[in-house]
C-alpha cells in the first residue's frame, strides 16, 4: 500500500488550482500509481498538459521575482568523467520478487554495519553476512514487528546504520487492517550485530487531522536520517484515499531513550511543515555530527530548478525551529520513462523529488532523478553548510550517452571525503541494470568517475502492472547506499536489476566498492634465522610488497621509503623477545641505501597490478650473553620482525583493503584478496610457517655463539 499519488500543493498554489477538486493527483513531474500487488493492478496516471502548466508557473515566478539569481545556464556534468572507476570489492544477491508478497516495485533499501548488511524490500527484512553474502536471517516485517502489534498492511520500509551509536534501526509504515490508521513501526538493534536482537521496538502514531484535507491523513514515502541526538523520519501526509496531499510530518526520536534496550524510556516528537511549501522533505544522514548540532534536510523548492535546504534546530522539543534556503540549480525537466533492451515496455523513472541526502563535515549532498536531453538522468548536488546560509559548491548528472537512462540514485560521503553513488540504468541496448560510481577530492568539479555496472540486467523487465507492449512498468522507488563505518573509503549499495525470470522479474543486488584506493600488501619478510656473534652484528633483512589494486602504483623515488621505520612506504620493526637471559639489546634498523637506490636506477618504480617490490634493510642484532646454538637456549628466537605498508607515502589515499597491510598475518578469508574484481588475488598469509603448514607465525632471528 504505497500511495505514490499526490498533488504538489506548491504548484497548485501558483496555478490557483483547488487541492480537493482533482480526482487525479499531481507531482512536479509525474504521478506515482499506488504500489501494486498481484491481485490489484492499476494504470499509471498522469495529468495531461502538466508540463505546460509547470512552465507557466515558472514564468510567473520569474516575472514576479526578476531580481532573483537566475538558474545556472548549463549542466556542469557536461564535462567528461575522470577515467578512474570504482573498484567493486564484493557483490551478492539481495531479495527479489519471490521474497515479498507480490509487490512491485521493490522499494530497495539497505545499510551496512561492520560485519552485516541489512536490506529491506517492501514488507521483508533480511540480514546478510557482509563477507560471504550469505542470507542469515529473513522475515516478513509484520512478524518482525509482531511485538508491537503490526498488521500485514505495511509499506515503504527503510533501514540505516548509525555508526555514532553502533546500531541499526528500521522503520516501516503500518496502515492497519482497514487502512484507517497510520503508524511508524520503529526498531533499534541491541548492538552492531543485527542478529543479536532488536529489544527496543515501538509503534508511533503518525496519523492526524488534515490541515487541508478532510478527515485523518497518514504517511507516505518514508525517508530517514540521523545525527548525534536523534533518529528522524519524514512522511508526505495524504488522506487515506490517496487523493489529497496535506503536509510533511517530521518524527524525531531522542536517541538517548532508545539505546538502553528499555522500551519504558522513550521520547518522540512530532512536527509538521505546511503542504503549501513543502513536499518530500529528506533528512540527511549526518556522519560525525556532535550533540546540539542542527538537523539538515533537502527537498525541491516550490519553484522550478531550485533546491530547498532546511536547517532544523532545537530538534529535541515539540517546537523546533526551521530555516529554509532556496538555491538555484542547473535547469532540468521531468524525467521521461526509460527504454530497455527488448523493447515494448518502458520503465517508470518517477519524478524529480529529492531521494536521498547525506552530511559530513559541513558538506551536504543530495540526489534526484531529472530529465535532461530527452533522457532520465541521475542528478547529484554538493552544498556547503559552514556559512550563514548553505551554498551550492558543485552539481552533476550521470549522462553516459544519448538514449541511455539513469535513475533512482542515492549518494553517500565516506570518511575520507569521497562521494559514492548507486543508480539504475537501461536503454534500448541494455536491460535494467545496477551501477555504482563516485568521485575523489581531486576529480574535476561536477563529475563522477566512470560508472561501473555492478549487476547486469538479464532480461526485459515485465510485470503484472505492465502486461502489454507499450506499458510503463514500475521501478524503484528507492535505492540504498551507506559508507562503511570501519573504513574511510568504502561504500556498500543495494539497487534493482532485471532478473532472468519471465515476469515480475525484479531482483536486488548488494555490492561494496571503493574509489581508486591503494591495495598494497606485505607478502614476506626475509630475515636471518640465526645470527652467530657475541658482539653486535649487522645483517640484511628484506620486505616484499605487492600491488593488489586495479591500477598502476608509482613510487617516484627512494625518498618515498622515508627512514623505513617511522616514515615511508614500508616500515620495519624488530622487537626483542629474549627470555633466556641473553641480555639482547634493541635492534638497530636502517634502510640499505645502496640496494634501494638500484630500485630507482631507471627512474620511478611503477608497480602494475600484481607486481612486487622488495625494500632492503640492514639490521643490527646484539645479545652479549648469547647462548650456544641448540644446546642451552630452551626457546630460540631473540628478535621478532614485523612489517607494514603505508599508503600515505604515495598519494594520501586510504588502502582499499587494510587486512593484508601487515606481516605476520594469517591468510585472508577464503585465501583471497577480493581486489581487483572479478577474480581477486590469491592470498596465503605472511610470516613463518605454523605447525599446520600455513603462514602467520612470527619471523624470528636467534643470536647464538
Amino acid at each position: 500500500m504505497n500511495r505514490k499519488q499526490y498533488l504538489n500543493p506548491l504548484l497548485a498554489m501558483a496555478l490557483g488550482l483547488t487541492l480537493v477538486a482533482l480526482p487525479v493527483s499531481l507531482s512536479p513531474t509525474a504521478v506515482y500509481p499506488a504500489e501494486q500487488t498481484a491481485n490489484k493492478v492499476a494504470p499509471i496516471r498522469r495529468l495531461p498538459g502538466f508540463d505546460e502548466l509547470k512552465r507557466a508557473a515558472e514564468a510567473q515566478r520569474q516575472a514576479a521575482e526578476s531580481g532573483r539569481l537566475a538558474p545556472l545556464a548549463e549542466e556542469q556534468a557536461a564535462a567528461k568523467p575522470t577515467p578512474r572507476a570504482a573498484v567493486i570489492a564484493s557483490g551478492f544477491l539481495g531479495m527479489d520478487f519471490n521474497d515479498t508478497p507480490g509487490y512491485v516495485p521493490p522499494d530497495t533499501h539497505a545499510a551496512t554495519g561492520p560485519n552485516h548488511i541489512v536490506e529491506t524490500v517492501n514488507t521483508t527484512v533480511a540480514f546478510f553476512n557482509r563477507t560471504t553474502g550469505a542470507n542469515i536471517f529473513q522475515q516478513d516485517l509484520s512478524v518482525f514487528f509482531g511485538p508491537v502489534g503490526a498488521s500485514t498492511n505495511l509499506t515503504d520500509p527503510v533501514v540505516a546504520y548509525d555508526e555514532l551509536a553502533g546500531r541499526f534501526f528500521i522503520g516501516v509504515l503500518d496502515f492497519g487492517p482497514a487502512v484507517t490508521i497510520a503508524r511508524l513501526l520503529y526498531a533499534v538493534s541491541n548492538s552492531s550485530d543485527p542478529t543479536g536482537g532488536f529489544t527496543e521496538m515501538h509503534s508511533i502514531d503518525v496519523d492526524e487531522a488534515g490541515l487541508i484535507c478532510a478527515g485523518l491523513v497518514g504517511g507516505d514515502f518514508t525517508r530517514t536520517g540521523w545525527n548525534a541526538d536523534a533518529h528522524v523520519f519524514t512522511f508526505n501526509m495524504f488522506n487515506f484515499a490517496g487523493t489529497c496531499y496535506d503536509h510533511v510530518a517530521i518524527i524525531t526520536i531522542d536517541k538517548s531513550t532508545v539505546l538502553d534496550a528499555n522500551n519504558a524510556t522513550f521520547t518522540v516528537y512530532h512536527a509538521d511543515r505546511d503542504g503549501s511549501n513543502h513536499f518530500s522533505l529528506v533528512p540527511a544522514t549526518m556522519h560525525g555530527s556532535s550533540t546540539g548540532d542542527p538537523m539538515w534536510f533537502v527537498e525541491e523548492s516550490i519553484f522550478a530548478n531550485e533546491l530547498r535546504v532546511v536547517k532544523m534546530t532545537n530538534i529535541l522539543s515539540g517546537t523546533p525551529t526551521f530555516t529554509d534556503t532556496d538555491i538555484p540549480v542547473a535547469a532540468y525537466g521531468p524525467p521521461p520513462s526509460a527504454t530497455q533492451k527488448g523493447g515494448g515496455r518502458f520503465m517508470d523513472t518517477g519524478d524529480t523529488r529529492v531521494l536521498h541526502a547525506e552530511w559530513r563535515s559541513d558538506r551536504l549532498v543530495a540526489a534526484q532523478t531529472v530529465g535532461l536531453s530527452g533522457a532520465a538522468r541521475a542528478r547529484w548536488y554538493e552544498l556547503d553548510t559552514s556559512g550563514v546560509s548553505p551554498a551550492l559548491t558543485q552539481q552533476g548528472a550521470i549522462a553516459p550517452g544519448s538514449g541511455i537512462h539513469t535513475y533512482y540514485p542515492s549518494i553517500a560521503i565516506a570518511a575520507n571525503g569521497d562521494l559514492g553513488m548507486t543508480f539504475m540504468q537501461s536503454s534500448s541496448a541494455e536491460f535494467m541494470s545496477m551501477y555504482v560510481t563516485g568521485r575523489e577530492a581531486g576529480d574535476a568539479p561536477g563529475t563522477m568517475q566512470t560508472p561501473v555496472r555492478a549487476k547486469a540486467g538479464l532480461r526485459t523487465y515485465a510485470s503484472f502492472d505492465c502486461p502489454s507492449s507499450g506499458d510503463v512498468c514500475r521501478a524503484g522507488d528507492f535505492s540504498g547506499i551507506t559508507a562503511d563505518p570501519d573504513t574511510t573509503n568504502t561504500f556498500c549499495a543495494a539497487n534493482e536489476y532485471a532478473t532472468s525470470a519471465a515476469s515480475e522479474n525484479w531482483g536486488t543486488w548488494i555490492t561494496c566498492f571503493s574509489l581508486g584506493g591503494h591495495d598494497l600488501a606485505v607478502l614476506s619478510i626475509t630475515a636471518p634465522r640465526t645470527a652467530r656473534a657475541a658482539s653486535p652484528l649487522t645483517l640484511p633483512v628484506s620486505v616484499v610488497i605487492q600491488n593488489r589494486s586495479d591500477h598502476n602504483e608509482t613510487v617516484s623515488d627512494a625518498g618515498k621509503l622515508g627512514n623505513g621505520v617511522t616514515t615511508g612506504l614500508v616500515r620495519l620493526s624488530v622487537d626483542v623477545v629474549d627470555d633466556d637471559g641473553e641480555s639482547c639489546q634493541p635492534a638497530g634498523i636502517g634502510l640499505d641505501g645502496a640496494k634501494n637506490a638500484r630500485l630507482f636506477s631507471a627512474g620511478a618504480k611503477v608497480l602494475i597490478p600484481g607486481r612486487t617490490m622488495t625494500v632492503y634493510y640492514l639490521v643490527t642484532y646484539d645479545c652479549p650473553n648469547a647462548k650456544l646454538q641448540n644446546r642451552t637456549d630452551p626457546s630460540p628466537g631473540d628478535y621478532s620482525h614485523a612489517a607494514t605498508v603505508h599508503h600515505d607515502a604515495l598519494a594520501g589515499k586510504d588502502d582499499a583493503h587494510a587486512a593484508d597491510d601487515s606481516c605476520p598475518r594469517n591468510a585472508l578469508p577464503g585465501r583471497l584478496d577480493s581486489f581487483p574484481p572479478p577474480r581477486g588475488t590469491k592470498d596465503i598469509g605472511c610470516g613463518a610457517k605454523k605447525p599446520d603448514g600455513t603462514l602467520g607465525n612470527p619471523v624470528v632471528t636467534d643470536v647464538v655463539r
